[in-house]
């Protein structure tokens, strides 16, 4: 019932000594579920070998995948909200309710990518350069201290009439920010 938040979701990883040179020069990337009204998580998207030695149920890997550029003087962004599933896991594959209050660290993290995306559109070629990095850094940090907070009050999903107030700020925020998906 915690979410780990990870540097950007795709990395390039050194080659295998084994590999021939076509190989290496190709990325590495990781395997990665995009954020969508339509798909929910699934206890087999929890690929992750669990850790015994953490005291939580489950952890959901999520992150904010960032792309921003200017290029021939033109400002352009990308940013996801991902699911990573080789570095999420669950001792309990069979609890709903745990599978809902990860769903809802999923969720809350869609909410803090549209809010960036939001941020982000108020940028441009000329301001680029100066502010991106605090833009994207203030993000980060707001969304990170509020996946804390969510499961402090939710004391990790065991106070379900918390949970419940969450879900639904957390739909009620979705829906407010609808234009940034």
């Amino acid at each position: 019932m915690l979410t780990s938040f990870m540097p950007d979701a795709a990395v390039a990883l050194p080659a295998a000594a084994s590999k021939t040179a076509t190989e290496a020069s190709k990325p590495f990337v990781i395997e990665q579920v995009i954020w969508s009204d339509e798909r929910k998580l699934s206890w087999e998207d929890f690929k992750a070998q669990p850790d015994d030695s953490n005291p939580h149920h489950a952890l959901t890997a999520a992150n904010l995948a960032v792309n921003a550029k200017c290029k021939d003087n033109k400002y352009t962004y990308v940013v996801n909200c991902v699911f990573l599933p080789r570095q999420s896991w669950s001792k309990n594959k069979v609890s709903e309710k745990l599978l809902v209050h990860e769903q809802l660290h999923f969720d809350l993290t869609e909410v803090h990518a549209r809010q960036l995306r939001r941020d982000l559109q108020q940028l441009n070629c000329t301001t680029v350069k100066k502010s991106l990095n605090d833009v994207v850094s203030n993000a980060f940090a707001k969304w990170k201290a509020e996946q804390d907070t969510f499961d402090e009050d939710c004391r990790h999903g065991l106070d379900k009439s918390a949970q419940k107030h969450w879900a639904n700020t957390i739909q009620a925020r979705l829906e407010k920010l609808e234009a940034y998906k």
